[in-house]
């Protein structure tokens, strides 16, 4: 089939079906990644299919999805992509909370990719667990570029509109702002940051709207309290990144990386101890160093009261003679 020889069925949703496919030149193993014919006559739909594939294939960095080209299957449409051992963040999160180191070094990778994409002008708009990718290797890979804009791509999708989930999108989006902003990106980062280590996302009210309301109106409570092992400096970190207005936010996913990367963020190192006094040497006295005459104690005694006396004798002696 076009150079593939299909493996096995991943899974399918509304937006693709997904095979794993053995590429026959080169000898790799692929996914492929179909749209459904459902979709086919549908104009947005299918332009944020091509998009996808386009602005895949001119990033390529590490920590993104690679896109090995776009092909015709069968009469479907399809995009081939690198096939992975891996799961959704989403999928990690049904376990709870990551481990805080295990957390930063995630984020540290979805921010090099944002940095990458932002850098060629990509804004990805849908930045969420669902679309980041971890193996077990904990290498981790930013995908979903469905809803990804550019300056120059056509107005598929009006600035304002909700294209992802409500859960880590930026209050500006809900007031119509330009979709265009790389912050945007930022604070769903940190909305993903805040899940990793606490287990859930920022705001978890029951319906969109609520959500939409919180990011517009309400402060998060600070992930520190809901996992204590959080400590103040990454406590900062995460909520600087959750700012409701733009320019209180790290101002670029680059920013971001290096503000992690700080001394104390992920440990807040103990305060010094006191360093204690050197303790005093004890002043010894020591006996005077007499040389070894051969005379005992109590000889050297002896002689010298003898010689008391005999000056006491003389002494009387002279002052008799000298009596007139």
């Amino acid at each position: 089939m076009n150079g593939y020889e299909l493996l096995d069925y991943l899974d399918s949703s509304s937006k693709r079906i997904a095979f794993r496919a053995r590429n026959v030149a080169k000898l790799r193993i692929e996914q492929l990644q179909i749209l459904p014919d459902s979709l086919r006559d549908d104009p947005e739909r299918s332009a944020r299919f091509f998009r996808e594939s386009r602005i895949l294939a001119t990033l390529q960095h590490p920590n993104i999805l690679t896109c090995h080209g776009v092909l015709e299957i069968g009469g479907h449409l399809a995009i081939s992509v690198e096939a992975l051992e891996a799961v959704t963040l989403a999928d990690r999160l049904e376990l709870g909370p990551m481990p805080i180191e295990e957390a930063v070094r995630a984020i540290l990778q979805i921010l090099a990719a944002a940095d990458a994409a932002h850098s060629a002008g990509v804004v990805h708009r849908e930045i969420s667990p669902a679309n980041i990718l971890i193996t077990p290797e904990n290498l981790v890979k930013l995908t979903g570029f469905a809803a990804a804009k550019t300056a120059d791509d056509p107005s598929v999708t009006r600035a304002g509109t909700l294209v992802g989930s409500a859960t880590y999108t930026a209050p500006e989006v809900f007031h119509g702002s330009s979709a265009l902003d790389p912050r945007i990106d930022i604070y769903a980062i940190g909305c993903v940051f805040y899940a990793l280590v606490t287990g859930r996302p920022p705001f978890a009210q029951k319906n969109d709207y609520e959500v939409m309301m919180a990011h517009v109106q309400t402060i998060p409570e600070p992930p520190s309290r809901l996992n204590p092992a959080i400590n103040g400096v990454l406590d900062a970190v995460i909520c600087k990144a959750l700012s409701k207005h733009p320019d209180a936010r790290y101002q670029s996913a680059r920013e971001f990386y290096h503000s992690i990367l700080n001394p104390g963020t992920v440990y807040e190192p103990p305060p010094p101890s006191p360093t204690p006094p050197s303790p005093q040497e004890p002043v010894v006295s020591l006996p005077p160093v007499v040389a070894d005459s051969g005379i005992s104690p109590a000889a050297i005694a002896l002689i010298t009261g003898l010689l008391f006396f005999l000056i006491a004798i003389w002494v009387l002696l002279r002052n008799g003679a000298s009596s007139p």
